[in-house]
């Protein structure tokens, strides 16, 4: 089975966007860990997204390191935008397991 990059792009850019939209409703009701855990993930599938436009992005919860390797091939008017959002997913990456089950005793 081959998979479409455009596909896999539009697939992961959607995800994005409709977790950012629940992290927005979650702040209005001061719901901190649906913020947490929707903002994460929100930021996981947006470097998902980018990574799809080269390749097919692994599965993990932290995409920053491919970000990285990739950031060469983006171009540099995007450079500072990469490197935040290789900052933003790599620190919310850790609270993905916080917020889904808990910290363990």
């Amino acid at each position: 089975m081959e998979i479409d990059p455009r596909e896999e792009v539009s697939y992961r850019l959607n995800l994005a966007i409709e977790q950012l939209e629940m992290a927005t409703k979650r702040f209005s009701i001061e719901d901190w860990v649906g913020v947490v855990q929707a903002s994460q993930l929100a930021a996981e599938n947006a470097a998902k997204a980018i990574i799809a436009h080269f390749h097919l992005p692994s599965w993990t919860h932290d995409p920053s390191g491919e970000l990285r390797i990739i950031s060469s091939e983006i171009p540099s008017e995007f450079k500072s935008d990469i490197d935040e959002l290789i900052e933003i997913v790599s620190t919310l990456a850790p609270e993905h397991g916080r917020t889904s089950y808990g910290i363990p005793a």
